[in-house]
């Protein structure tokens, strides 16, 4: 036991010494040990920085008890897929549940909340009693949501989150009994969900939690069904928990067809199941694109991490050379090789654990510049991002691995070198030096080609946004400001909603400076709403066919107002009311797609809903991109009038007012008309289309930004490669320059000789890059739009700008060659 004790004293004292030697050899030359650090620190700092935003999207769980218990229901029919369960069939599975410890239902709910006579827009949610319990989540001051306040008849309670007590309540420890209007309800605070809590959608936060016994006046118009999450029960079995499951809902959804069954309705049962879905992270509310992005832009700082890396190698190999006398000294004295090499890795552990502290620190500054330019203030802003301790362990461990993989080659050829060699002067002879120049010629190619691969890479995302840019969206973008608003949050409800169109449509267009206004449910490139309809494709048909189309409710002048021509038929009138006969406009893909042979006009497409609406088409219009940018092909779209849509498809309205002027301008005369119409109105947002088609695009505006900003860091480290490299090679063939010189060889002749060992090291690693990035390419033609990943024009592009830069960066020594004095260098040793 003492002689383990004993051995662990003497490695700790060891280990101390060589952590000093370390120190004072760094503080010996400052400028290495800056320039070292600094590199490192933008590395690992970018690595931190992505992962951190990498960790909240798709590692960190939800902070509740036990996240990996919980999973969500999910609904795979032909008919319907997703969180589509009724109140009555959620009982059903509350009730019969085996295999679960807990369940709750939940749904997402917009409102104006009320407190002391003030209104904001809030987030909330309606939710089963049980929702805290099964979550497994305390609350910070008073009391949660439970199954009595669930219970029909009872007073209005609610659970709010800590930033909305803090925003609006100034953290008041006496909350609890004070009460929020929502709708015209009344609602008791009675308790405030702890601060790291912020609801169960990702990237979404909650404002307020309320029974689900208030989801009938609460929910949204087209919010018709809820969501289930459950919490397993340990022992059980997930495979048995789904069939469980899916055996309930196969039956619920029998019984409600009751005598209705049909062979097809009878094979659709069959196939109906339910999925149970992973629940620890929370449901997903992003950007389609940005874990893609984040996979993206991981790879980008992974390399910009190897470029740096390569660069403090190079650092340390010409540093060593430096020393070269000083080690071949301590080896003649008997110092064992292997002290050395410790106390060799041990200066790169300390510019490793340095550039990595410097990098936590960046990445702090970073990460919010970082999520605002990958947000853009939407769906992002309620996740978890912070430099924490998972980022700190990240940093740790990549500053480690940096350490290894920048450290380990200078030293063992550092402690590798004959010191009888060394200190008979051997180490003039070319040979060494071309030794010495080995590696690091390595490595400068290795700078360049990971260069060339993070610029070809970043120029096919910038080339690809141009070209997102440039395409005809199919209707005019100028001059058009979008105002969204929410009048079900004010109570506005069936013709007393539609009324309030029309005087609003009226109002805004007589307002100074507006040529046309119209609404629609879903303005341009913000969605649609997927519905079947069931038709005749032609006249010789004798059953319908069902087809799933985009719908877009919308009123008159829409067509008008935003600049689309319409190719048959007429546009909707005032007198497409709730009374009037039921009609349609669709779109030529439309027409063509389901009518080839036959024209449209006067075609039935009849609702397959429990209504069964028949619409007639009464015109034809020319294609939009209703959802994307990135639609390849037109897609089916349908447009009915506003008066006459289903009540679940309605909710939020944009509506869209074209002028003669900026539309930021005429903003103000805009939102006067609306607080005439009711000034109470919720105006949810007001935004010119054209920002708003910015914003659709804002997923690739940021990759393709980060990528070039990346990009360009790893070109400039490669330049500070090649001017080492250069420089080295300047001062290691001094002598040989000043012999050269003597003989007669001209100042255009060292150029010569210094530039072109540099351009050959650079064109070598463009080589490389470029063949690199031809295969790895591929990795990004997912993301790419209207170009291919083997871009000629890129490619060679990327290569002009690596080469002027080579030139840039051994022009410096080159001319400091030409300028030597043969006697100086001649006397050089």
């Amino acid at each position: 036991m003492a002689s383990v004790v004993h051995g662990a004293t003497m490695l700790n004292n060891t280990m101390t010494k060589d952590v000093r030697f370390g120190l004072r050899m760094l503080r010996k030359n400052p400028g290495f040990a800056v320039v070292a650090v600094l590199t490192l620190a933008l590395g690992i700092g970018a690595n931190a920085a992505i992962f951190s935003v990498t960790d909240a999207v798709m590692l960190k769980l939800l902070p509740v008890r036990n996240p990996k218990q919980l999973v969500y229901f999910r609904l795979l029919s032909q008919q319907e897929h997703g969180s589509v369960f009724s109140r009555a069939e959620f009982a059903q599975f509350r009730e019969r549940r085996h295999s679960f410890s807990g369940m709750s239902a939940f749904d997402t709910v917009r409102l104006i909340g009320t407190v002391d006579g003030q209104g904001e827009f809030i987030s909330g949610e309606c939710v089963s009693g049980t929702f805290f319990s099964v979550l497994g989540v305390d609350v910070t001051a008073g009391r949660p949501l439970t199954a009595e306040d669930d219970q029909p008849g009872r007073p209005g309670v609610a659970v709010i989150s800590y930033n909305y007590w803090k925003r609006k309540f100034a953290l008041d420890p006496s909350v609890a009994g004070k009460t929020i209007t929502l709708k015209g309800t009344s609602f008791t605070i009675v308790g405030v969900a702890p601060a790291r809590f912020h609801g169960i959608e990702l990237g979404d936060a909650m404002d307020i939690w309320v029974p689900l016994a208030f989801w009938e006046q609460l929910r949204l118009n087209d919010h018709l069904t809820l969501g289930v999450l459950a919490r397993m029960k340990p022992e059980a079995d997930a495979k048995r928990a789904s069939a469980e499951i899916t055996l309930i809902d196969q039956q619920f959804a029998a019984a409600a067809l009751g005598s209705k069954t049909t062979p097809l309705a009878e094979r659709e049962l069959l196939v109906r199941s339910v999925e149970l879905v992973p629940g620890g992270r929370g449901l997903f509310d992003l950007p389609d694109g940005l874990p893609r992005s984040l996979l993206v832009l991981t790879m980008v700082v992974g390399l910009v991490l190897l470029i740096a890396c390569a660069n403090v190698a190079n650092l340390l190999l010409a540093r060593a050379v430096n020393r070269r006398k000083e080690i071949a000294v301590r080896l003649a004295l008997g110092a064992p090789r292997i002290r050395l090499f410790r106390q060799f890795l041990t200066e790169s552990l300390l510019l490793a654990a340095a550039g990595g502290a410097l990098g936590v620190l960046l990445a702090s500054w970073a990460t919010s510049s970082l999520m605002a330019l990958l947000s853009d203030g939407g769906a992002l802003r309620a996740l978890d991002v912070r430099t924490d301790v998972r980022t700190f362990m990240f940093a740790l461990s990549v500053s480690f691995f940096t350490c290894l993989l920048f450290g380990i080659a200078p030293a063992l050829w550092a402690t590798q070198m004959d010191a009888g060699l060394t200190l008979k002067g051997a180490s003039k002879s070319e040979g060494a030096s071309t030794l010495r120049l080995g590696p690091r010629k390595i490595l400068v190619i290795s700078q360049v080609s990971l260069s060339v691969l993070l610029l070809v890479g970043a120029g096919l995302l910038v080339r690809s946004l141009q070209k997102l840019g440039m395409v005809d969206a199919g209707f005019r973008q100028e001059n058009v400001l979008l105002v969204s608003i929410y009048p079900t949050l004010s109570g506005y409800e069936g013709a007393r909603e539609l009324a309030l169109y029309a005087r609003a449509q009226e109002q805004v267009s007589a307002a100074p400076g507006v040529l046309s206004a119209t609404f629609s449910r879903f303005g341009m490139l913000s969605g649609g709403r997927w519905i079947r309809v069931a038709t005749h494709f032609s006249s010789g048909d004798k059953e319908e066919k069902e087809i799933n189309v985009n719908c877009n409710p919308v009123a008159p002048r829409f067509f008008e107002t935003m600049g689309i021509p319409m190719v048959l038929g007429r546009d909707f009138t005032g007198a497409d009311g709730q009374q009037a006969p039921r009609v349609a406009v669709v779109s030529e893909s439309f027409a063509r797609r389901y009518f080839p042979n036959e024209v449209a006009i006067g075609k039935q497409l009849r609702f397959k809903d429990e209504n069964g609406e028949q619409n007639v088409v009464v015109g034809i219009v020319k294609e939009v991109k209703a959802l994307s940018l990135r639609e390849r092909e037109p897609l089916p779209q349908m447009y009915i009038p506003l008066a006459q849509a289903p009540s679940d498809l309605l909710g939020q309205i944009t509506m869209e007012v074209r002028t003669a002027m900026q539309p930021t301008t005429a903003a103000t005369a805009v939102r006067d008309a609306m607080h005439e119409v009711d000034a109470n109105l919720p105006v949810v947002q007001i935004i010119t289309q054209e920002a708003q088609t910015e914003g659709t695009l804002q997923n690739e505006k940021s990759l393709s930004t980060l990528s070039t900003v990346f990009g360009i860091l790893a070109l400039l480290l490669a330049c500070i490669g090649l001017y080492g490299i250069a420089a080295y090679t300047v001062v290691a063939r001094t002598r040989e320059i000043g012999i050269h010189m003597a003989l007669g060889a001209r100042p255009d002749d060292v150029y010569r000789m210094v530039i072109g060992q540099g351009m050959r090291l650079a064109l070598t690693g463009v080589m490389v890059g470029l063949a690199s990035a031809f295969v790895a390419s591929r990795v990004l033609t997912s993301l790419l739009f209207g170009i291919s990943g083997a871009d000629s024009l890129l490619y060679a592009g990327v290569s002009l700008l690596m080469v002027l830069v080579a030139l840039a960066a051994c022009y410096l020594p080159a001319r400091r060659a030409a300028r030597v004095d043969p006697m100086i260098a001649l006397r050089c040793e």
